[in-house]
């Protein structure tokens, strides 16, 4: 088995002034490549590493070609995004991988794309329409049409503060090597639910965002199922989270049953008549 692996991340704060160069996505010069990226993530508690652990007790041959993550502030300068995404789409493009396992956060904004991991899957597909990708994102994530479309799975963080960083990908990365050995076909239902919740752990929405998050694990406790659900940022503008105190609650569900049972999203949606859109993939 051959897994390319890589990382690109970044919240994006649409009011920051604090610019975000390449340089700004490493805890150094900027980001970390090749076998300087795998020492440097093995073992740890991170998304990279969990995906490492799974390629190594698989006994996986891996391809890490970038691993850059950046704190918040302004978008994504042009020239740093177009390197980051060039750099996993030339390794994609050598071809060869049975699987591809992004870390990604989900709510980049650059100066020409408004989603940025979804910009950069649609390329992936564009040169590969069919090695099957695992994605984990924040759990302060923006769901777009791109992201969904052209993923085979999508995880993400339960907890605030993040101390699941290492579970979600664990999920991501769990699911796709089931997909790639032909025990399942997932098939991912997703939506939002307008709100005006606070998007940290804070104010009476607490309670509601944790009753949401009991339900989510519930929802995957039988093995049928793998949830997530978000929480727009505001300050990552975008069509999707505007400008205004309102935000959405984003969820996705990823039936992962084996091939051949009966796998129905249904009793898990949203009931019939409410305004939260389905939309499967």
């Amino acid at each position: 088995m051959r897994l390319l692996i890589a990382m690109m991340k970044h919240e994006t704060n649409t009011f920051s002034p604090v610019p975000t160069p390449l340089a700004r996505f490493g805890h150094g010069p900027g980001p970390l490549y090749g076998e300087a990226a795998i020492r440097a993530y093995r073992g740890t508690g991170s998304g990279l590493g969990a995906y490492l652990d799974l390629a190594e007790r698989e006994g996986a041959d891996v391809v890490l070609p970038i691993a850059a993550g950046a704190p918040p502030s302004r978008p994504v300068e042009d020239a740093a995004f177009e390197h980051m995404a060039g750099t996993i789409c030339d390794a994609v493009g050598k071809g060869g991988f049975d699987g591809i396992m992004l870390d990604l956060h989900g709510a980049m904004v650059t100066e020409s794309f408004e989603d940025g991991e979804g910009e950069l899957l649609r390329r992936i597909r564009a040169i590969d329409s069919d090695t099957p990708i695992a994605v984990s994102l924040d759990m302060h994530a923006n769901l777009y049409d791109a992201i969904i479309d052209n993923a085979t799975v999508v995880t993400g963080y339960r907890t605030y503060p993040h101390i699941d960083t290492y579970d979600t990908a664990k999920r991501a990365g769990e699911i796709l090597l089931r997909a790639i050995r032909g025990e399942i076909r997932p098939v991912m239902a997703w939506g939002n639910v307008p709100m005006l919740p606070h998007v940290m752990r804070c104010g009476p929405a607490w309670k509601l965002f944790a009753a949401i998050a009991s339900s989510i694990v519930r929802i995957g406790a039988s093995g049928s199922y793998s949830a997530m659900t978000a929480v727009a940022p505001c300050w990552a503008a975008s069509s999707v989270s505007p400008n205004t105190q309102a935000m959405a609650c984003w969820w996705c569900i990823t039936s992962v049953g084996n091939i051949g049972s009966s796998c129905r999203l249904a009793p898990v949606l949203p009931s019939p008549g409410t305004s939260a859109p389905v939309r499967t993939v």
